[in-house]
């Protein structure tokens, strides 16, 4: 399957340098059509990928069909039992998913999923609420549409959509209370990025 450019992917190779880090086990939740997983796997000793969109899924089987450390989950990650100890994961991954879970419990789950020592990096999106998120929405309009122009444009790859509903600031202060020294920094492409490493 061919890979592409969009507003996600444009992330990609700073989440790939900073698993390569730990290796080990990454899990990518909301892997959508597999890519992000395909690119991890030659760095990492096992990939683990889980969406509920039976059509994404089904398009990451064929993507990472020849890759022998990746596998792939069909259904809600707030659904999934808690792995043993030994299977928790050195790096956890969340591109442009977040949004489509409840937040609060979804940084629970995430929290219990990662390996002492372990990241989390998400890479979302929230709404638009305060002064300061719309004149920033607002400023990066025009660089952003030089970028996508210059990468050929946005596509369209078929996975599901869903408005943020929180502001960077609820979702800031929902992570202080359960990944106390998460770090949030607003990003280009209407994104942020929120880090944190589970204490040894």
């Amino acid at each position: 399957m061919e890979t592409y450019w969009n507003h996600n992917t444009a992330f990609h190779n700073i989440l790939i340098a900073d698993a390569k880090k730990r290796g080990g086990r990454v899990l990518d939740i909301g892997c959508g059509d597999g890519l992000l997983l395909h690119r991890l796997a030659p760095f990492v000793d096992r990939a683990v990928g889980i969406d509920p969109d039976e059509n994404a899924i089904e398009r990451a089987r064929q993507r990472l069909a020849m890759v022998p450390n990746a596998s792939l989950v069909h259904g809600d990650f707030l659904d999934w039992p808690v792995p043993s100890e030994s299977e928790r994961y050195q790096t956890i991954t969340c591109v442009a998913a977040l949004h489509h879970m409840k937040l609060r419990s979804a940084l629970i789950k995430m929290r219990q999923f990662l390996a002492p020592g372990g990241k989390l990096l998400v890479v979302g999106l929230s709404a638009n609420k305060s002064a300061m998120d719309y004149v920033h929405s607002g400023l990066v309009v025009l660089p952003i549409r030089v970028m996508d122009r210059l990468h050929g444009g946005m596509r369209d790859i078929g996975v599901r959509i869903a408005e943020p509903q929180e502001s960077l600031s609820e979702i800031r202060q929902a992570a202080n209370e359960i990944l106390p020294g998460a770090r949030i920094r607003r990003r280009f492409y209407y994104r942020y990025l929120l880090s944190w490493v589970s204490p040894i």
